[in-house]
């Protein structure tokens, strides 16, 4: 068995790749490795050898715009996910009562497992942060002069393309993650965003972390302009761009209770934009730069 040890978001976990699993599945992880942990948050193994066994009530499918979860849940509180991309399985989750011990097998072709086991990884990742007062969001960040700008959105309304204005266009600006960040309540309260393995479609892997300077949810228009949110609308924003899991209400809740002590420090503003240069000014002069 190898034995690697990741910090995700300041939260240490491990993954157990059994003899003949290639650890080339994993590329998005290496720059999250360390060489050793003082105790894992949890641990993952991944064995091919395993046949999944349904054991659990379905509780539902769950379409995400990546891959779709088929959720399984047993008496003892313990849950069964089949993973889906498209139509195809290519990674079964099986978990223990409290989440500490994974299971992860995955099937198909090399990119259909890599496909899986990121996926996997990711909403394990998800579940077992949540009490923590750490979430994983759908986000493109940029980080400038030391505080981190997140950019929220359905997808293609234009997130990355204003991240890549700010690079362009804001002086000191600097992409740090395009996809799924990480966002974790300090110890003081401040909120904090981390760079993760997960970066969508660009490889964005920066192990960094910065306090939030503010959010703004993009929607393409033909002029541009910025307004503040109050809390409770600001409340849906940015729920709507969280990864949770609604078929857990315990983990459903925490994540809720997570969202407005980030909401209690950050302002969320909803930007009207076109994808150029002003855009970006006016977002950036919202946010005090």
């Amino acid at each position: 068995m190898q034995q690697t040890h990741y910090i995700v978001g300041g939260h240490p976990f491990t993954i157990n790749l059994m003899e003949g699993e290639a650890a080339e599945t994993m590329p998005t992880m290496e720059p999250f490795k360390v060489d050793s942990i003082s105790e894992a948050l949890f641990t993952i193994t991944i064995d091919n050898s395993i046949i999944p066994s349904w054991q659990g009530k379905k509780v539902g499918t769950f379409p995400c715009p990546s891959a779709t979860f088929e959720v399984y849940h047993r008496e003892s509180g313990s849950y069964q996910i089949l993973i889906l991309c498209g139509n195809t399985p290519c990674s079964f989750i099986e978990t223990d009562d409290d989440y500490k011990n994974i299971t992860i097998t995955t099937r198909g072709t090399s990119l259909q497992r890599t496909f899986g086991i990121c996926n996997a990884i990711m909403l394990i990742y998800t579940i077992c942060t949540a009490p923590y007062e750490t979430l994983l969001v759908h986000s493109s960040v940029v980080e400038n002069n030391g505080k981190a700008y997140m950019f929220l959105g359905k997808s293609g309304q234009g997130k990355s393309t204003h991240s890549d204005m700010w690079v362009k266009y804001i002086k000191g600006s600097t992409l740090i993650n395009d996809d799924n960040p990480v966002i974790r309540i300090a110890p003081d309260g401040t909120p904090m965003v981390y760079g993760s393995p997960w970066s969508g479609k660009r490889p964005i892997y920066k192990n960094v972390q910065y306090p939030i300077g503010g959010f703004a949810a993009i929607e393409q228009e033909k002029e541009n302009s910025i307004k503040k949110e109050e809390i409770p609308v600001a409340f849906g924003i940015l729920l709507a761009s969280m990864s949770t899991v609604k078929f857990d209400k315990n983990i459903h809740l925490k994540v809720c209770a997570t969202v407005s002590k980030v909401l209690s420090r950050v302002p969320v503003h909803t930007l009207s934009c076109r994808p150029d240069e002003e855009a970006a000014l006016v977002s950036s002069n919202a946010f005090g730069l």
